[in-house]
């Protein structure tokens, strides 16, 4: 079986203006169709999803970032949108049902269209026919598993279980964004240090004890070596704290996006109900035109009574097929809820914690090396001045005694 990948690899930035800025990501990848290779602008994303999350009401649609009004352009929010475009990506290329779609497969990595969201957002939205046709070809497994009354109480909790989660993800986030901001004014000072307070410290005031002896101070000795050590390794200038901090936003956003899916739902429900209503209004309509009674929107349109009659008795019939089909719609998104959603869910959130442990240790254990070889240069240079002047003491009580 041909895996998708998919991979948002670098941007560029052009301007168009004085004032105006366009950011292109390129995205690269390979599917069973063959290579692809596009450049897509965010607002490309945004259209995709916006049309994904219509044509799949109650299933998982991975997450982007929000929009910002202003400074969309500027290199940190560019770096930031690249991260989380690139992990949007990862995921609709395990989402088959997804990325096989045209929307994704062929308009938006394929298409040579120079404004792909307008495309995009001309696409119709489906009708419940057609989101009901769609789902029982696509889940034919679960189309003869009987869900009951403690099925859709387990979606409830779920939801609840949910809500509660993204509160406490909002606390955690919060203590670990502190930790992050603790971690570059840690870096931020120790580079001080290093490039600029102990030079200055050597020559203002250990200078003067060993004779304007330049070889005798050790940071204004290997200061270059130092700066292209700090520059080439970032030594201390890493902070991968902020993988968690993108972990946790991540997961806010998809506790957002599984709520989004039950009130799909939900919306689903209160729209039959809206539509039964409807039903009882055009029953009493058509009772009233039973009797002989004509309205007057009826008497300005000329509208015979039997022609008024065959009009409302068809509405109604359109009205119950559509709740019909809705409400089977709503029994397929219950168990997709229940059977696939909520399990991919759960499965997700620990596959996704571990990859993270991992790439932190082996990032932390990197930085712990490159932290030990960069002190180590140090003090061996240290040592050596000490041994240098050990032994320039040594010759001078020699020469005394003497």
């Amino acid at each position: 079986m041909i895996q998708n990948v998919i991979d948002v690899v670098e941007f560029q930035t052009t301007s168009q203006s004085l004032f105006s800025k366009q950011t292109y990501y390129t995205i690269k990848g390979s599917d069973k169709q063959g290579n692809f290779e596009v450049q897509r602008r965010f607002k490309d994303f945004v259209a995709l999803r916006n049309i994904l999350v219509i044509q799949w009401p109650g299933c998982y649609v991975p997450s982007l970032p929000g929009k910002k009004l202003f400074n969309g352009n500027d290199v940190k929010t560019i770096n930031d949108r690249k991260k989380f475009l690139h992990a949007f990506c990862q995921k609709l290329s395990q989402l088959p049902h997804l990325f096989q779609t045209e929307e994704v497969s062929q308009i938006f990595l394929r298409s040579k269209d120079e404004k792909i969201y307008k495309k995009l957002e001309s696409i119709k939205s489906p009708s419940t026919q057609d989101l009901l046709e769609k789902y029982q070809t696509l889940f034919t497994d679960i189309l003869n598993v009987e869900i009951d009354a403690s099925t859709l109480k387990e979606i409830d909790n779920f939801a609840d279980q949910v809500r509660n989660y993204s509160i406490k993800l909002k606390n955690i986030k919060k203590i670990i964004k502190d930790s992050v901001q603790s971690g570059r004014n840690y870096n931020n000072c120790l580079e001080e240090i290093i490039k600029t307070r102990l030079i200055n410290f050597e020559n203002l005031f250990v200078s003067s004890f060993v004779n304007s002896d330049a070889s005798m101070l050790i940071f204004n000795r290997i200061k270059q070596e130092l700066m292209e050590t700090y520059q080439e390794k970032q030594v201390f200038n890493q902070n991968n704290i902020e993988i968690l901090l993108d972990l946790i936003r991540l997961e806010s956003k998809d506790c957002k996006i599984v709520l989004k899916q039950i009130n799909d739902k939900i919306n689903l429900e209160n729209k039959v109900k809206s539509l039964e209503n409807k039903i009882i209004e055009l029953e009493k309509q058509l009772e009233k035109l039973n009797q002989g009674k004509v309205s007057f929107k009826n008497m300005i349109k000329q509208k015979s009574p039997e022609d008024s009659k065959k009009q409302v008795e068809q509405e109604i019939s359109d009205i119950v097929k559509e709740i019909k089909q809705l409400t089977e719609l709503i029994v397929l998104i219950n168990k997709i809820l229940a059977l696939k959603e909520r399990n991919r869910y759960e499965n997700d959130k620990n596959q996704q914690f571990k990859e993270i442990m991992e790439i932190l240790q082996q990032m932390e254990l990197e930085s712990i090396k490159i932290e030990s070889q960069y002190w180590g240069y140090i003090l061996n240079e240290t040592n050596q001045l000490i041994s240098k002047t050990q032994n320039q003491q040594q010759i001078e009580c020699q020469t005394n005694m003497e």
